[in-house]
């Protein structure tokens, strides 16, 4: 019988499309970074319409840190929102780096069988980066669960204290790496994003540091007592209060933060247990923690995405070993695959939209987007799309740039309605120009100056303003502080 050309035509172009014939192979093992990249350049050539592969930056040591754009919504479509997953910024901690491998090949190869897939590959654009620190992965131990080489980068600086921080001054010099992250930010309007880390269970939101002056707060926790055993890592913290929490640092989304540790936790299977690793550490209830009141950190990165880029980050502690053995991998993705896709699902709940210019339709750029109540900024795409996940509720979006009148707009965030997948709320904001009055003085006609730039003015949060207040403390003040956390800090920021 003679196949109709059309169809054998049709047939081949969904072949190409999606890369049923070249699929790479990705066996449960990990990969240096030479296997990393030639496995992310083979998927991009076999799957050219779904996949984009690009470089953020490069290490010390020259190692490209490698992204993975998936998606197959045409670069046209408006509203689609962007979410990243980094894994191994502690270059010890290993599993992440494998997960998110086997999340990028689950993806291709259940495009067309997957509703699931298919619908977060039409609707959202997911940018996965495997390994932030390549060159700690390198001189890494598998199957050390604890301390070992490989946590710090090639300039042995922790990545995860390297940030820009809002609550602290952190002098720690800027890395390669963290440069690249903040870039990547700027380029981007990133509206979710997770960091996969390794030592515990549990999901941790922000956030994870505190204002100088509730050290002295968190010190009525502290216990001075020792160990008696001093060749012990934790021979210099007190071990009962291990367990118990500092006060936690709120954030003005920690409703929707603490929605989003809930949903990856309790898709777990065993994270929403909140079982502690171990007997230094203590039970998370229900699976999630407060970044500080777990141990505060200065200069992490989920806060710095919130706090600088107005992306919602939390952290994913997804096995008590830091560097798994090779055959706990199958197991670890099994247990972490319907909690990513049921994250990044989340991107998709609240409400989006685009601003234009009142008279020429053209798209308004601004940083000055919030929600009202919520003291924390947010902003536009370059094409003037916006995204913000919010709880079903009644909102007023407030809209400040440059050279428009601010506008106040009220919506709602509908319960989950009968549909399988989440729907935000759509709107159309249109800003009308701010009208220029002349002056006239005599024969001559004053034009006043521009109006000021909402969207580059410094807009201080209430947590802001505090700690513009303290900051001009005494050096003694803050030393007399910063003494009272060194027991705890200095292990949680050594090896957590």
């Amino acid at each position: 019988m003679l196949v109709d050309s059309k169809q054998l035509w049709l047939w081949w172009s969904i072949l190409l499309f999606v890369g049923v014939y070249s699929t790479p192979i990705l066996n449960f093992e990990y990969h240096n970074y030479s296997a990393l990249s030639q496995y992310l350049h083979n998927m991009a050539t076999a799957y050219p319409n779904m996949t984009r592969l690009y470089s953020i930056g490069e290490t010390l040591r020259k190692h490209k840190l490698w992204v993975l754009e998936l998606s197959t919504a045409p670069k046209s479509s408006f509203g689609i929102p962007s979410v990243k997953l980094i894994a191994n910024i502690h270059g010890n901690e290993a599993a992440g780096r494998e997960i998110l491998l086997h999340l990028i090949q689950f993806f291709v190869t259940n495009y067309t069988n997957d509703e699931t897939v298919h619908w977060l590959l039409e609707n959202t654009r997911i940018h996965v980066l495997p390994s932030l620190n390549p060159d700690g992965f390198e001189i890494s131990v598998e199957g050390k669960c604890e301390i070992g080489p490989g946590r710090e980068n090639a300039r042995f600086v922790d990545l995860n204290r390297s940030f820009p921080d809002h609550f602290q001054s952190n002098t720690k010099p800027r890395q390669y790496e963290t440069q690249a992250i903040e870039d990547w930010l700027s380029n981007n309007t990133f509206v979710l994003s997770a960091s996969l880390h390794g030592g515990a269970l549990v999901a941790n939101y922000p956030y994870e540091n505190v204002m100088e002056n509730t050290w002295d707060a968190a010190y009525r926790l502290l216990n001075t007592s020792e160990l008696s055993n001093k060749m012990s890592p934790w021979s210099h913290l007190p071990p009962a209060d291990m367990r118990e929490p500092y006060p936690p640092s709120i954030s003005p989304d920690d409703d929707v933060f603490q929605h989003l540790a809930v949903v990856y936790a309790s898709t777990h299977p065993t994270m929403h247990f909140g079982y502690p690793c171990n007997r230094m550490d203590r039970e998370f209830q229900g699976g999630i923690t407060n970044g500080a009141a777990w141990y505060p950190l200065t200069g992490g990165m989920q806060d710095y995405n919130y706090i600088y880029h107005g992306c919602m980050e939390i952290t994913l502690e997804i096995s008590c070993c830091k560097y798994p053995l090779t055959h706990d991998l199958p197991t670890l993705w099994d247990d972490n695959r319907d909690a990513l896709l049921k994250y990044i699902s989340q991107a998709h709940q609240g409400v989006r939209g685009v601003i234009r210019d009142n008279n020429t339709h053209q798209p308004v750029l601004t940083s000055g987007l919030k929600i009202e109540g919520r003291d924390s900024y947010f902003r536009t795409s370059s094409r003037g799309e916006f995204w913000r996940i919010l709880l079903p509720g009644t909102y007023q979006l407030q809209v400040q740039a440059t050279g428009y009148e601010p506008q106040t707009i009220k919506f709602t965030v509908p319960q989950k309605r009968l549909e399988k997948h989440l729907t935000p709320t759509w709107l159309d904001v249109n800003m009308p120009p701010v009208v220029r009055k002349a002056t006239v003085v005599s024969d001559q006609v004053l034009l006043p100056t521009n109006p000021p730039d909402e969207a580059s003015t410094v807009h201080y949060t209430a947590t802001q303003k505090m700690f513009l207040h303290w900051k001009y403390d005494t050096e003694n003040e803050r030393d007399n502080r910063n003494i009272h956390d060194n027991n705890r800090r200095t292990y949680h920021n050594k090896y957590m």
